[in-house]
């Protein structure tokens, strides 16, 4: 009796198959997140001279130019004021890295107790008022869509404020991390 041999024809889709396979399962594993914890305690003695009430004032405005040279504002956007501390530089050293910070409870908790937060008008103005003097970080997200491309940036600006003085803190494509 004589068998017959295996065809090529069958052979070549099951192992497109796989070798599709493998490469959308390496492909898909370049998309997972990758996070990393903050490795520094928050130190609430560290922070509290950016806690107190002070005279100082940050004046800003978010935006970016978008690929057809039209503007995308921080409209209604979220802004944080991070203290120059070393909880919030090691946090911005994660962030500037290309990765997350981890999202823990404590993690949450110490961002919270340490920033400052407003949102930008409708214009993509914000500002910070009754600060103290000290060395700051302005952080903010900014997202738009065309019909060819889309962007959602973070944008990430130091400042320093001085007692009874407003200071301007614009953030645009230059400040994108």
């Amino acid at each position: 009796m004589m068998m017959a041999a295996a065809s090529p024809v069958f052979a070549v889709p099951v192992a497109a198959k796989a070798a599709g396979l493998a490469l959308a399962l390496l492909t898909l594993g370049g998309c997972l997140v990758r996070k990393e914890a903050v490795t520094v305690a928050f130190d609430a003695a560290e922070h509290a001279p950016w806690q107190a009430k002070g005279t100082a004032r940050i004046d800003g405005e978010g935006f970016l130019r978008r690929p057809n040279a039209f503007l995308a504002r921080c409209s209604g956007g979220i802004v944080y004021l991070l203290p120059d501390t070393t909880y919030f530089r090691e946090f911005l050293r994660i962030r500037k890295s290309g990765v997350y910070v981890e999202n823990d409870p404590a993690g949450r908790e110490a961002f919270a107790k340490g920033a400052r937060q407003t949102q930008c008008n409708m214009n993509g103005r914000f500002y910070f008022e009754e600060l103290p003097a000290g060395k700051w970080h302005v952080a903010l997200r900014i997202s738009y869509e065309g019909e060819a491309w889309r962007d959602q940036s973070s944008l990430l600006a130091e400042i320093e404020t001085k007692p009874g003085e407003v200071s301007k803190a614009i953030l645009s494509n230059p400040n994108r991390i």
